[in-house]
Order: C-alpha cells, then structure tokens, then sequence
C-alpha cells in the first residue's frame, strides 16, 4: 500500500512546490477549486444529490481562517495562482464547514487542554497523487504545533478517512450526519491524532518560499 507521509516527503525535497496564505481574493478560486475535487474525487462516497446540496453550504471556504492567515494554498513555484491543493489548521472550535455551514464555534482553543483541527484539505482532480494533500496535511500540522498544539483533530469527508488513517489519524468513534439546505444528510468522521514528540519535519517547505 502507498505510503503518502513518504510519498510527501520525497515531493518537498523536490522544492517544485511551496504554500503562501490564502487571501479573500482567492476565496473565487478555492470555491470553484473545491467543488471540483469534492466532484472528482468524492463521487464514489457521495451521490449527486449530496453533492449538489453541500458544496457551497457545508464545503467550501471559511473566511475566518483566511483571516487568521491558517488555511494556505500549495502552488508550483513559479505559478502562484494555480491551487494544486489546500488545506488549514485552526485554534478556533468550529471542527469543519464553510461560512455558511451550522455550529459555527469561534471561540479559542487552549492548546493545553485541547485539540486544533486540521481544516478542509482538498486537492484538485489534475494534482492527485504526487503526495501534495499530505504534504498540505505536514504542513498544516507543524503549523499548529508551533502554535503550542500537541494535539490534533478533524472532520474528514467520506474521501479523505483512510488517507488520513495512513497518516496517523484514528476514527474517535464519533460522525456527525450534516443536514443540508435541500434535506441531503452528509457523513463527517470525527478523526484524533497526537503529534509524535519532537516532529517538525512539516516543516520542509516553508510559506511563500521562505
């Protein structure tokens, strides 16, 4: 079976790609960018109808995160406007869901007594499998962990699960069934991780080149 920390590390000692911090101009792009994967790459664990009904309600850009400048764009290097993946972190309690999503928590988090969540990683269908969802998941992790978080969570789409159980995230025994606006109920696994003691190398491809 692929190993995608490995197949993440070998794409950052590449040094073709690097993040920079999404801004409100992006969010257009990041829309259309999601929809797009969610299309793609979701079809088989999401009908039509759910799809229709949760991209743009339940999937999509937070804004709140584009202003804590946590939810980053992963582009070529010479490209900077082609989003090859996305993904954030975030010290907000909301686990998951656009603008318009419900349980909207924005209250802070206390990195000692409780998780961040890793935010809304999607990677567009032309960018599949070279490593760079899990190179976004690296390096929204050390991200958080420079924040003084340890301790990790996430609301993984039907997609994402057994990515995310390779790379170290377990099933919390929870899911949340999201009713959407035309009565379509979408499927969230609540996921856990614990960093390991001393990882940083997330931290290979730095923000904007730097």
């Amino acid at each position: 079976m692929p190993n995608p920390i490995a197949d993440a590390k070998a794409q950052e000692a590449t040094h073709t790609f690097t993040f920079r911090a999404a801004t409100p101009a992006d969010i257009p792009a990041l829309q259309t960018m999601i929809s797009t994967s969610l299309r793609s790459l979701g079809a088989t664990y999401y009908t039509a109808a759910e799809l229709d009904d949760s991209i743009g309600f339940l999937f999509g850009p937070d804004t709140l995160l584009i202003h804590d400048r946590t939810y980053f764009i992963l582009h070529p290097v010479s490209a900077p406007l082609t989003i090859c993946a996305c993904g954030g972190w975030s010290f907000r309690r909301t686990l998951y869901g656009a603008d318009t999503a419900p349980g909207r928590m924005p209250e802070a988090r206390d990195p000692r007594t409780e998780r961040a969540s890793v935010r809304a990683i999607f990677t567009h269908p032309e960018w599949v499998r070279r490593g760079l969802g899990t190179m976004v998941m690296r390096y929204c992790e050390a991200r958080a962990r420079e924040a003084g978080f340890e301790r990790l969570e996430m609301g993984a789409t039907l997609s994402g699960v057994a990515l995310y159980e390779r790379c170290g995230y377990a099933r919390s025994g929870k899911e949340d069934c999201v009713r959407c606006p035309g009565g379509e109920g979408i499927r969230i696994v609540h996921m856990v991780k614990d960093l390991p003691e001393g990882a940083g190398d997330g931290d290979a491809v730095g923000e904007d080149g730097v």
